[in-house]
């Protein structure tokens, strides 16, 4: 008789994405470490080291049931979430000893490399990456970590270039969360990209260049991009030239705001910063040149030599263009595409999309929350879930035909893909964008195909006919394509704006989205009744966030340079005190809260002693005394040489503005303690003056320059 084999269960199988599974994993531990803040990376670790002990141990166990496989899964799945939070908190810059804020000295001279350079209104911009700390004392040390520095435009910055090493001296500063409500987070959209200080130096003594940009891999493309610029210079002007610039080479200091609108509400903005989208159109050109038409995928060797050729044109371009993090992340997902279909193994465009995911995610976690990431993935996504569906909806007989109705169904893919992210972010929905979306896709891969015509033309003839011919094509292209999009932004109700489109919201619409991907695809009537469920959760979920106008009466007052700023908004009637700001500052003060709320001031009334003012039987100015509701606002003007105290007795709150003098503060009675608040009009050296004589007094401060805007409910 013989031994019967040990009966045993196979552990879950994990299909045919496995790497599905583990991207997701890593991306949470991600998240998670990150909502944690910084813990040390050995508790994380040994946490890892414990799961993956679990997880072999069951491997290697023997038994009928089913469990010892399932809790191997869940131990790889756990080990590869912890190892994500193990390298979240390792690689985070400002915890690491050669980080150069922890070996900042007095005196020290820090020096590095300068990134490319953006010009501004009344400064330049770039991005340094810092390499030592100088100092006669203590010594020359290595560091590392980057900052913003801010330079005067002169012609000494003129000079400047891309890799060119500077040496500076300065004391950097935290970059600072936003001062105002719904501003934009500047803070953490750098801190995303390990930026975490920034310097402003005033005048050209303060720093000089060392090094000459002319040597090294990225100078060498930032010189290719500069020549390539410059036959562009000779044949495209204004509009036509801002927008080739940035559609080809991904220089973007050129477009005016119309032209940025006029794309941004078309849903077209994506064209104007190089990404995934030029990558994958380089991409295409080169796979379709060598591939179609000097036939080299027939063999082994010309397949080799296509995924080598095509993945060097990718990588030239992505440094040509200035190596953006968009353009990085994309150039390392069409290098694995290019490998990955060398392997005789059938792949699914998921794993392989999965595996450039968790070798970014690696190497810079922190790419988990840029937006460029997120949507370069979900379009990805869209476009793999829905093209082959919409694709085999509609059978055109003509080949021209066929073509357009897969244009339609790749950006329609990519748009469904994006759409959660896009109203999260950035809460608007462009109504036009199959129509619009198409255009532009078709329109980037002839310009694209026109802009490297014309440099290669141009750097070999610069004044031929040819150069002329091809130069006067790339301008008929770029005139063409604004046009259109100047056509859609002017149709009606182009653009919808959704202003409260929480995550939640996001996340519920994300699972309609993919239930209507399963249902397309196999047609199950729980995929439908999922789908319907979940849209109509989203839309509830996202009208149930939006604030009641006027629902509640409030007072805000803002911070802002050398100003003072106060909305008070009751009922459906809203008014400003003292000076409006400049459209420039707006955005970063009081029109991102309006445009929340859904309010616009009527009336913009100056504080000063002859704009007494009876507003309604709540609101109305007696200078120096400001009466809101139940609240008596008492304003310690430093403008005003005299001010009538007389009042102040009365006073639920002191607002000091103007300089006002500390040594004028009046004496108040001991039992009457007003709320004190110093707004952005008075200067920064002050400010701890002001918190001591607030403690001194026994008073409650409230510094907007520190604490941000105060808002009160009355």
């Amino acid at each position: 008789m013989s031994e019967q084999p040990f009966p045993k269960y196979p552990p879950p199988a994990w299909g045919a994405v496995p790497l599905l599974f583990v991207v997701l994993a890593f991306g949470a531990g991600i998240w998670v470490a990150d909502l944690l803040g910084y813990q040390p990376p050995f508790y994380w670790l040994l946490s890892a080291l414990c799961t993956c002990v679990l997880a072999a141990f069951s491997a290697f166990t023997k038994s009928v049931a089913r469990w010892p496989g399932r809790l191997g899964t869940i131990g790889i799945i756990l080990t590869v979430f912890l190892l994500a939070g193990w390298r979240t908190n390792a690689t985070y810059l400002p915890e690491q000893a050669t980080f150069f804020a922890n070996q900042l000295s007095e005196g020290d001279l820090l020096t590095g490399v300068i990134g490319p350079i953006r010009p501004g209104q009344k400064t330049l911009r770039t991005q340094v990456r810092l390499t030592y700390l100088l100092n006669d004392s203590l010594g020359d040390r290595l560091v590392t970590g980057q900052l913003l520095l801010y330079l005067p435009p002169s012609e000494k910055a003129g000079r400047l270039q891309a890799g060119d090493k500077v040496v500076f001296q300065g004391v950097p500063t935290p970059l600072r969360p936003p001062l105002n409500p719904y501003v934009f987070d500047l803070r953490n959209y750098w801190s995303r990209q390990g930026v975490y200080h920034q310097l402003f130096l005033r005048d050209d003594t303060s720093w000089r260049a060392t090094g000459s940009g002319a040597t090294g891999l990225r100078a060498t493309a930032e010189r290719w991009r500069t020549a390539w610029f410059r036959t562009f210079q000779n044949h495209l002007a204004g509009d036509r030239l801002a927008v080739a610039a940035a559609l080809i080479m991904g220089k973007r200091d050129l477009i005016s705001p119309e032209v940025k609108s006029a794309y941004a509400d078309t849903g077209a903005i994506h064209v104007l910063a190089v990404s995934g989208l030029h990558v994958g159109i380089i991409f295409l050109i080169v796979r379709t040149l060598l591939g179609r038409i000097l036939r080299l995928n027939r063999t082994k060797r010309g397949r080799v030599a296509l995924a080598v050729i095509s993945t060097l044109a990718v990588w030239v371009f992505a440094f040509v263009s200035g190596l953006s993090p968009s353009v990085r992340r994309a150039a390392i997902m069409f290098t694995v595409l290019a490998f990955g279909g060398l392997t005789k193994q059938r792949s699914y465009i998921f794993n392989t999309l999965s595996f450039a995911a968790l070798l970014m995610l690696w190497f810079d976690p922190g790419q988990l929350f840029q937006v460029g990431f997120q949507l370069s993935f979900t379009a990805i996504i869209g476009i793999v879930l829905f093209t082959p569906i919409l694709n085999r909806m509609v059978f055109w007989p003509n080949r021209i035909l066929r073509n357009i109705w897969s244009t339609l169904a790749a950006s329609t893919g990519a748009q469904l893909g994006t759409l959660p992210l896009s109203l999260f972010h950035f809460g608007r929905f462009p109504v036009y964008f199959l129509l619009s979306g198409t255009v532009v896709i078709v329109s980037a891969f002839v310009a694209m195909l026109a802009g490297l015509l014309h440099g290669l033309v141009a750097g070999l003839f610069p004044e031929s006919l040819l150069a002329n011919l091809s130069g006067g094509l790339l301008s008929f292209i770029i005139s063409l394509q604004n046009a259109f999009i100047f056509f859609f932004q002017g149709l009606p109700h182009a653009l919808l704006r959704v202003q409260h489109f929480d995550a939640w919201s996001a996340l519920l619409l994300a699972l309609a989205i993919g239930s209507l991907a399963i249902w397309l695809r196999w047609r199950s009537r729980w995929a439908l009744l999922s789908f319907g469920v979940t849209l109509l959760a989203s839309l509830f979920w996202a009208r149930a966030q939006v604030p009641t106008k006027g629902k509640e009466a409030s007072l805000i007052v803002y911070h802002l340079s050398r100003k003072t700023l106060i909305d008070v908004v009751g009922g459906d009637q809203a008014i400003t005190f003292g000076q409006e700001p400049s459209p420039d500052n707006l955005p970063w003060s009081a029109g991102p809260r309006r445009e929340e709320l859904g309010y616009r001031p009527a009336v913009t009334l100056p504080l000063a002693a002859t704009a007494d003012t009876l507003i309604d039987e709540r609101t109305q100015l007696n200078y120096p005394l400001l009466s809101v509701g139940a609240t008596y606002w008492f304003l310690l003007d430093g403008a005003e040489e005299e001010l009538d105290f007389s009042t102040i007795k009365k006073a639920t709150h002191l607002l000091v503005r103007n300089k006002y003098s500390l040594r004028d503060f009046p004496d108040l009675n001991p039992d009457h303690r007003p709320f004190l608040i110093v707004d952005g009009s008075n200067p920064y050296y002050l400010l701890d003056k002001w918190r001591q004589l607030a403690a001194e007094r026994g008073l409650e401060i409230w510094i907007t320059a520190e604490d941000g805007a105060y808002e009160i409910k009355y």
